[in-house]
C-alpha cells in the first residue's frame, strides 16, 4: 500500500482550498496561520507539487491543488461517515457536553436523570467550564454557552433566549411581605449578579425597574455575586429577592423553592448556543440529544410566562 501523508496536512489542505485564505483556516482548525503554512508545506514536500501560488495577502489553488481538492474532501465525508456508522453499533454511547457552572447547577444537573430515563443508551459526561473548547484537542462533543458566540467554522444551534424577572423565597411572602406593585420593592434587599463579563449590556435591577416604571428604589446596596447559581441559592435562602433568569431558575420555580413575584420581564441581549463540530452534529446520538434539550428548554419558556408569584 502506497505511504500516505499525514492527515493533519490533508486536513489542513482541505480548510485552506475550501476557504481559499490560509487565516480562515487557520480560525476553522483553532490554530495559527503559520501552522496552517507549515503544515502545507509538508503535504507539497510529501507529494512534490505545489498546491497553492502564495501571493502577497492572499493564497489560490494550483491547478494541481484544484484538481486534488475535491477528492480529499470526499475522503473526508467518507471517513465521516464511516465512524457514524461504526458508532451505531455501540451499545452504550458517551456525549461529553462542556457547559457554564451555573448552567450545569441549575438547569442540566436536575434533569439528567430525564434524559437517562428517556435514552438509557446514551450517558452525558458534564465539563464544569467557560472557556473556549478547542474540539481539535479536547474530550468534548458539545458546548453549551450563552451567546455571543466566540467560535468559528463551527455549527452553532440556537436553544433559548433568557428573559430577568424578580424571584424570591416564598418564605417571604409568609413573613407578611407583600408585593402587589414593583414599587413594593422599596426597602427590601435586592441581590445582584456581576458574572456577565462579557456581556456589559446584561441586565440588572436598574433595567428591571425602568422597564416596569419604578423610580425611587435604592439599587446600589445589596450583597453581589459573581455566578447565577449564588445569587439564586440566596434566594431561596430568604436573603433578599433576586433578578431570576427564565433559564437558570425554571427548576426552582417548578419546585416552588422561588416564587416570581411580577409579570414585567426584560429579556437579555443574547441567547443560549449549543456548538460543536459540524461532523459531530450530524451524529445520531447528538441528533437525540439536541432535540431533547430544545424540547425541555421550550416547556421552561412556556411555563415561566404563565407562572406568577
Amino acid at each position: 500500500m502506497r505511504r500516505m501523508p499525514p492527515l493533519k496536512a490533508l486536513r489542513t489542505f482541505e480548510a485552506a482550498g475550501r476557504l481559499e485564505s490560509l487565516k480562515k483556516a487557520a480560525d476553522e482548525l483553532h490554530v495559527t496561520t503559520g501552522a496552517v503554512s507549515q503544515q502545507i508545506k509538508l503535504l507539497e514536500e510529501f507529494i512534490g507539487v505545489d498546491l497553492f501560488k502564495r501571493m502577497n495577502k492572499s493564497v489560490r489553488l494550483t491547478e494541481a491543488g484544484r484538481e486534488a481538492l475535491p477528492f480529499v474532501e470526499e475522503a473526508f465525508e467518507l471517513l465521516n461517515q464511516a465512524v457514524i456508522k461504526a458508532q451505531e453499533f455501540g451499545n452504550q454511547k458517551l456525549i461529553t457536553v462542556s457547559v457554564a457552572p451555573s448552567f450545569g447547577a441549575k438547569w442540566l444537573l436536575p434533569r439528567l436523570e430525564l434524559f437517562r430515563r428517556g435514552h438509557p443508551d446514551i450517558d452525558l459526561r458534564v465539563d464544569a467550564s467557560t472557556r473556549l473548547v478547542d474540539f481539535s484537542l479536547e474530550d468534548v462533543d458539545l458546548a453549551i454557552r450563552y451567546g455571543p458566540p466566540k467560535e468559528r467554522g463551527l455549527h452553532l444551534e440556537l436553544l433559548t433566549d433568557e428573559e430577568l424577572f424578580p424571584v424570591c423565597s416564598p418564605r417571604l411572602l409568609e413573613r407578611g411581605h407583600r408585593f402587589a406593585h414593583p414599587s413594593d420593592l422599596a426597602g427590601q434587599t435586592l441581590l445582584h449578579f456581576e458574572g456577565r463579563a462579557d456581556d456589559r449590556d446584561f441586565p440588572g435591577w436598574n433595567q428591571w425597574l425602568s422597564a416596569a416604571g419604578v423610580a425611587g428604589v435604592e439599587v446600589v446596596n445589596g450583597p453581589r455575586f459573581s455566578m447565577s447559581s449564588m445569587v439564586l441559592q440566596a434566594a431561596m435562602d430568604g436573603q433578599g429577592i433576586a433578578l431570576g433568569s427564565s433559564v437558570l431558575a425554571a427548576d426552582d420555580l417548578r419546585a416552588g423553592r422561588l416564587v416570581r413575584l411580577f409579570e414585567i420581564s426584560v429579556r437579555a441581549k443574547h441567547n443560549y448556543y449549543l456548538i460543536c463540530t459540524r461532523n459531530t452534529f450530524n451524529r445520531p446520538d447528538i441528533q437525540r440529544f439536541v432535540r431533547w434539550i430544545k424540547a425541555e428548554m421550550g416547556g421552561d419558556r412556556d411555563e415561566s410566562s404563565d407562572r406568577r408569584g
